[in-house]
């Protein structure tokens, strides 16, 4: 008891001082990453909630597009607009702060932003006057749940349903990463959401040509050591290659799963594990981390390589020989 009371009362000094230092600005920028996941949005209208700010004064944007089905299908249900934004409207703005992301990871450069609260781990540190940062939280949603409560603000059903769904994508229901904070937030939330608006968000149309890259996927499998990979070739969104990474890792005998992709100029790499296993994190960084932006967690990561690096310092960025090089990079880093 003593222990949650210390606990809520840190989080409530927090709340005090970023209110305090958000007060000034007319106009604050809610950032997420770019095609933001469903713990960046939720976490995005947390923040404005908190800050108390109406969508003119705090708007939500991103510098990518929302792709994945059940992503678009949130925002529609819940209707929370986000701004798709180029990197001069920040010049816009009194204050910029940063939800489920941080300066590092975006290409658009950052000077010293005024917030980031995120449960990524740090690639540099952050550049940011107020930070919060919990790696080892399994989710942003459970971050800014724990500030609402602290500062008794009125947590609508309508948000509820955001954050709940937040931490649910971002833990797989609870199964990965979760820390007794998320199970405490998820408990609460859950009680608040309407469950009937969560069944549509998790059953949004699959387009038709989704259907066509899973079947391609599932042709070209490859189970080797317990790692399932397969490489879709050119994708219409980067989600696609973490959603069907999500769905090869319950192929029987699999406790790895590796599904590539290529969308505009870039190899996108997604990887997920069972959970138990060595730190997806650390193996994807090591196996692609020298040739572009990779890391993650420890169930699951990604690596975005821009193909002409591929080409220049490992070779052919297309067929056999890059489904070939992908399997060899990363086994050889599993085993290392």
């Amino acid at each position: 008891m003593r222990q949650r009371t210390l606990r809520r009362a840190s989080a409530r000094a927090r709340v005090d001082r970023l209110r305090s230092h958000f007060a000034s600005a007319d106009r604050v920028l809610i950032m997420m990453q770019d095609d933001p996941d469903p713990d960046a949005i939720a976490s995005a209208l947390a923040l404005r909630s908190l800050l108390g700010r109406t969508k003119a004064a705090a708007p939500i944007a991103t510098f990518g597009t929302i792709t994945r089905p059940e992503n678009r299908a949130m925002t529609r249900i819940l209707d929370i607009d986000v701004e798709e934004i180029k990197g001069h409207a920040i010049d816009e703005y009194d204050m910029v702060a940063m939800v489920d992301a941080q300066p590092s990871f975006f290409e658009e450069p950052f000077g010293e932003v005024d917030l980031v609260i995120d449960h990524h781990p740090e690639e540099t540190p952050a550049r940011a006057r107020l930070r919060d940062i919990r790696p080892s939280w399994g989710a942003t949603s459970t971050i800014m749940t724990e500030y609402l409560r602290a500062a008794d603000v009125k947590i609508t059903q309508r948000l509820a349903t955001a954050l709940l769904y937040g931490i649910m994508t971002d833990t797989l229901h609870l199964e990965r990463g979760a820390i007794k904070a998320d199970l405490e937030a998820f408990a609460y939330l859950h009680q608040l959401a309407n469950h009937a608006a969560l069944r549509r968000i998790e059953r949004p149309e699959l387009p038709n040509e989704a259907l066509d890259v899973l079947a391609l996927g599932i042709a070209r499998r490859q189970l080797t050591h317990g790692v399932v990979f397969s490489h879709l070739g050119p994708v219409a969104y980067p989600e696609l290659v973490a959603q069907f990474a999500e769905f090869f890792l319950q192929i029987e005998g699999a406790e790895w799963s590796v599904v590539s992709g290529t969308v505009n100029g870039e190899l996108h790499i997604s990887v997920r594990n069972v959970g138990y296993v060595r730190a997806a994190g650390d193996v994807v960084r090591r196996a692609f981390g020298d040739v572009g932006r990779a890391g993650g967690h420890r169930a699951m990561a990604k690596a975005v390589i821009r193909l002409r690096d591929w080409q220049a310092r490992v070779g052919e960025p297309a067929g056999d020989a890059l489904r070939q090089a992908i399997v060899t990079r990363f086994l050889q880093a599993l085993r290392s």
